[in-house]
C-alpha cells in the first residue's frame, strides 16, 4: 500500500466508535451523491439530442389523459352511427 493509504488507515482506527460512525455515514452519503450524479450524466448523454425534452411517466401519463379527454369530449359531441 502506499504510504498516503496507510495513514490514512492508521487515522481512521484511531477515531472512536461514534467517528468511525459518523464517517462511514459521511462516505455512504458521498458515495450516494456521487452515484446520482454519474446517471444523471449517463442519462442525458443516452437521450443525446432529445434530452431538453421531458420523458417522465408522469409527464406522459399526463398527456395521455388529455389526449382521452380531448377524444371522449369529440365523440360525444358527434352522433352514433347506426
Amino acid at each position: 500500500m502506499s504510504a498516503t493509504l496507510d495513514k490514512i488507515i492508521e487515522e481512521v482506527r484511531s477515531l472512536t466508535t461514534e467517528e468511525q460512525k459518523q464517517l462511514l455515514e459521511m462516505l455512504e452519503h458521498e458515495t450516494h451523491s456521487s452515484e446520482q450524479s454519474r446517471r444523471a450524466t449517463l442519462s442525458s448523454s443516452i437521450r443525446g439530442k432529445y434530452a431538453h425534452l421531458g420523458v417522465s411517466s408522469d409527464d406522459f401519463a399526463a398527456r395521455k389523459a388529455e389526449e382521452i379527454a380531448l377524444e371522449d369530449r369529440h365523440s360525444a359531441v358527434r352522433p352514433s352511427q347506426p
